[in-house]
């Protein structure tokens, strides 16, 4: 079966694999930089409606993103000579879920609008499936302008594990899964304590280099990050929901299968949600549709039960499988951008780009 999502067989230096990428999709990756200027402001009508400013935000944290992982700026700096645009503007694009941080306290005190909402993320161990094997996944939800631009990248390095990787043209990466049985996905949280430091798609292809998972969970409790994100991880028949604002970091407990989608749930973690950030009670809405469903099929699911849940219409269209509201333009319209249900240990993936309700999954292997 022919891929709907461009598949991208990167190998070789850093330098290399970031220009192979960024040559593949150098005409996406410039429309891309162009255009998504107009994405945050319209989002954010606070914002300027120049990109300058906000690229001279990105690049304040180019010096954690040398110290933390050197091989990753040269990869970027790769993509940038391959697409034929300034390597700042590669940085811009990698820090697109940093921007959101602007209307946080720290970085501006903004109010987000009330339109946007988010990801909803599960983790699934072999004691809640009917065939013993271990599942995460997630539906990724932003402005449905984003979908247009994904990509996967199958990525052989010179030393460390190979890994399948889902993302957007000119992104490092936003999810993925490694050889050594390592799964990673993540939701959008807004902390306070945002400021200057390595952005999420460092740290998700960190995780994805690691040989262990325990080596993945590190890169990302202990790495000085710029913004709050919740990561979940799976691997060698371990799981993990590690909340993280860009300071602390909370491990969630969860009986063998747990969703999470855009607020803290750990009573140390509440103190930096943003005021406003949740400006409708749709993450709570979906956090317990997603709860239930893992509970109620605990010990029978399946991957085709894990990709029913990702269509789920509970509080429409702020639901799981999100839809933007009628009327509304590519650039504000809120929806599900891809759908991905991974095995880890089994090296592949399901993806739909787009609404899961209306689109199929495709599989993709190491």
């Amino acid at each position: 079966m022919t891929s709907r999502i461009p598949v991208l067989e990167l190998s070789g230096t850093p330098y290399e694999m970031g220009l192979a990428h960024g040559t593949a999709m150098r005409e996406q990756i410039r429309e891309f930089a162009c255009s998504v200027t107009a994405v945050h402001q319209a989002n954010n009508s606070c914002l300027l409606a120049e990109c300058d400013p906000l690229v001279r935000v990105c690049m304040r944290n180019l010096g954690f993103l040398e110290n933390f992982s050197p091989d990753l700026v040269e990869e970027m700096r790769g993509i940038a000579d391959g697409a034929g645009i300034a390597f700042r503007e590669v940085v811009y694009l990698n820090s697109f879920l940093e921007l959101e941080d602007l209307r946080a306290p720290g970085l501006g005190a903004r109010v987000i609008p009330d339109a946007l909402w988010g990801c909803t993320t599960f983790n699934v161990l072999p004691a809640a499936t009917a065939d013993g094997r271990a599942y995460i996944g997630q539906t990724y939800d932003m402005e449905r302008y984003y979908e247009k631009y994904l990509c996967i990248l199958r990525i052989k390095p010179e030393h460390g594990s190979e890994s399948l990787v889902l993302t957007f043209a000119g992104v490092l990466g936003l999810v993925g899964l490694n050889s050594a049985g390592v799964g990673a996905v993540i939701n959008k949280v807004v902390a306070t304590d945002a400021r200057p430091g390595v952005i999420y798609p460092f740290i998700m292809r960190k995780a994805l280099a690691a040989e262990r998972i325990g080596d993945a969970l590190g890169a990302v409790i202990f790495s000085p990050r710029a913004t709050g994100i919740n990561y979940q991880l799976a691997g060698s028949g371990v799981a993990f929901c590690a909340e993280t604002s860009a300071t602390y970091y909370e491990l969630l407990e969860f009986d063998h299968a747990m969703a999470h989608t855009n607020h803290y749930v750990g009573q140390h973690m509440r103190r930096f949600e943003t005021p406003n950030w949740l400006s409708h009670g749709g993450s709570m809405v979906r956090k317990q549709v997603a709860d239930r469903f893992l509970k109620t099929h605990r010990g029978a699911l399946t991957p085709e039960l894990l990709k029913e849940m990702t269509r789920d219409h509970t509080n429409y269209p702020r639901c799981i499988c999100a839809h933007g509201f009628e009327g509304e333009g590519c650039e504000t319209a809120f929806h599900t951008t891809f759908g991905i249900v991974m095995d880890p240990a089994a090296g592949w993936f399901e993806v739909c780009p787009g609404n899961p309700c209306e689109n199929e999954y495709e599989r993709h292997s190491l």
